[in-house]
């Protein structure tokens, strides 16, 4: 069985600008935004609290974390906690939860491919990209 790309969350695709009201899902499910970050899960250890409380207040403050993406985050911190305690232990993680790891990295954008998708939403540069009409600038 063949798969194509995974579908892009609507609200990245907001962020990254490609957002096309044509290709929209009409009845998509949209979840409150995350606006007071809740102390990490018990069950959590040192690594897998730390990486809740600094990568949760950032994806609150980038305005990206639906109160639906708090398990997915969990998940992260635990296979985070997992990854780390075999480290400490000077051993390898398996092949399987090395890349369960990576795939939640990228679900959350915290890999270089993944951050290629979605912009910060700064303001691009302005003026007129073609004003030279196909001159390099500072030719005469």
């Amino acid at each position: 069985m063949t798969r194509g790309r995974k579908p892009t969350a609507p609200h990245l695709k907001v962020l990254a600008g490609t957002t096309r009201p044509d290709r929209e899902e009409a009845d998509a499910p949209e979840f409150d935004l995350v606006a007071d970050f809740p102390d990490p899960p018990q069950h959590l250890n040192v690594d897998g609290s730390e990486m809740w409380r600094s990568l949760g207040r950032q994806l609150v403050s980038a305005r990206v974390l639906q109160v639906v993406d708090l398990y997915s985050l969990e998940q992260l911190c635990f296979a985070w906690q997992c990854f780390r305690k075999k480290a400490k232990a000077d051993m390898e993680s398996t092949a399987a939860e090395t890349t369960a790891l990576k795939a939640l990295f990228s679900e959350f954008g915290m890999t270089p491919a993944s951050r290629r998708k979605v912009s910060s939403g700064s303001e691009k540069p302005k003026g007129n990209a073609f004003a030279g009409n196909g001159r390099k600038q500072g030719a005469k």
